[in-house]
């Protein structure tokens, strides 16, 4: 009996050097579109960062519970986005939106030089800043099928939603964001 349990030891030692390999795998591979991706959501560089580290986390803690149904990206996708919705929903980024909205109020009182207004201008102009303004249903489904090159059913799969959806979102997402960019190319 006392053999059997030191086998069994050794085996989850085996394990947990194994799973250390292979978070350090993921972590090579993953890190940088995690972060890219997590930005997309919480528009921070700090917490992205934060947040990707939680996630990668979560992962090293959740490998025994992977079921090889589907891929490690979408798997680290959807811990990563799930991390993303809980941060959005905690209290810290609540009090962090309703700060940021006092200092822009304040900035716009105390006159912005033409120089920041120009930028600024760009920066509301610009495809991204489109997409931010589509609901989050509808932006999370264009970031993963375009920047993050997902197909729909790695979609489905990480959002736990049908691909037939996916589609559905996918297109409606087009449509929002081709109403709100009319007149941004006058040549089209």
């Amino acid at each position: 009996m006392g053999e059997v349990l030191q086998h069994e030891k050794r085996g989850v030692m085996q394990m947990e050097v194994s799973g250390e390999r292979l978070i350090e795998n993921l972590i090579d591979e993953y890190e940088a579109q995690v972060t890219k991706l997590v930005y997309l959501y919480v528009k921070d560089w700090s917490a992205a960062q934060d947040i990707t580290q939680e996630v990668f986390i979560k992962a090293f803690h959740a490998l025994h519970q992977f079921n090889q149904k589907s891929s490690y990206k979408t798997w680290i996708y959807r811990i990563a986005i799930n991390q993303c919705k809980d941060y959005k929903r905690s209290a810290y980024f609540r009090k962090n939106m309703i700060v940021n909205k006092f200092h822009s109020i304040l900035n716009k009182e105390t006159g912005v030089t033409p120089e920041q207004e120009i930028i600024q201008n760009e920066e509301n102009d610009s495809v991204a800043s489109h997409i931010y303004s589509l609901p989050m249903k509808y932006r999370e489904i264009i970031l993963l099928y375009y920047y993050e090159e997902l197909s729909t059913q790695e979609i489905a799969d990480m959002l736990g939603i049908n691909p037939s959806t996916v589609r559905t979102r996918l297109d409606r997402g087009r449509e929002k964001l081709k109403k709100t960019m009319e007149g941004r190319f006058p040549n089209e």
